[in-house]
């Protein structure tokens, strides 16, 4: 008799962070798709966040979009209890969101930067971590288990003039998943990251066509990355079928920085 196959997010509660669009939707899409139940958080863009809610809605999946500034404690601490609330527990945390927008982070040479350049956007990156892995982190251990993959940026290993604010914010992200991992493993919860290069999201899409093309130049493969070559990682470092990976920093970046 042929074994049923389960799908690997079956009965499982997921939160995806800044999943109104591009890496964050491929993921919540994917999720979705495999099992799970999954909570579409937005910051600004309701419209975006409530559509995919209802497409995944419409596949069959449990869904919901929810509002929360993830760089504000008070609201993400909200976010996790309407989560859980109306989907259930959450087992796996996706940190997609950067806090801060790609027109917001400036790009200059260092010696052009203020200090208040670099603060803004590491500030806000490392709140939108800190604060959703707080939220569910009493959850997870009370229960022994739970997946957290955060998004990162290839930024963290291979470096670009004129990137230092991105670069030590992106950095961090690297670090948080070490330490973390490092620090909730014996009680059963994983932490993994990826570091994506230049994805054809809404803004890698942005950048200038000559960007685009040099940055697939580098890479091994010949071409940008889309958000789901990003999200399918995501999805299974979120899995059980990674269930001995944790600490890991994946670069998505079609080979380009091999390290």
């Amino acid at each position: 008799m042929t074994e049923m196959y389960a799908p690997p997010f079956a009965g499982k509660v997921a939160l995806v962070t800044g999943a109104s669009s591009g890496i964050g939707a491929a993921t919540a899409r994917l999720l979705a798709a495999r099992g799970a139940a999954v909570a579409v958080n937005y910051q600004r863009s309701k419209d975006r966040a409530e559509e995919l809610a209802e497409e995944l809605a419409s596949a069959g999946a449990r869904a919901m979009a929810v509002q929360a500034d993830v760089t504000d404690e008070a609201q993400t601490r909200s976010m996790v209890e309407e989560t859980e609330a109306r989907l259930g527990a959450l087992d796996v945390l996706v940190l997609n969101a950067a806090g801060v927008r790609g027109h917001e982070a400036r790009i200059a040479p260092t010696v052009d930067l203020a200090w208040e350049d670099v603060a803004f956007v590491a500030e806000r990156q490392l709140k939108a971590i800190f604060h959703p892995v707080k939220a569910v982190l009493p959850g997870f251990l009370e229960r022994g288990s739970g997946s957290i993959v955060m998004v990162g940026a290839a930024l963290a290993r291979r470096q670009a003039a004129g990137f230092l604010a991105l670069a030590l914010a992106k950095s961090g992200v690297e670090a948080a998943v070490k330490t973390l991992a490092r620090e909730v493993g014996p009680r059963g919860i994983r932490v993994n990251g990826v570091g994506p290069g230049l994805i054809l999201s809404p803004i890698g899409e942005r950048m200038p066509e000559a960007a685009r093309r040099a940055a697939a130049e580098r890479a091994a493969l010949r071409r940008n990355g889309t958000p789901e070559d990003v999200a399918e990682v995501i999805a299974f470092l979120a899995s059980d079928h990674a269930s001995y990976l944790t600490g890991e920093y994946m670069l998505v970046d079609g080979g380009t920085a091999m390290i």
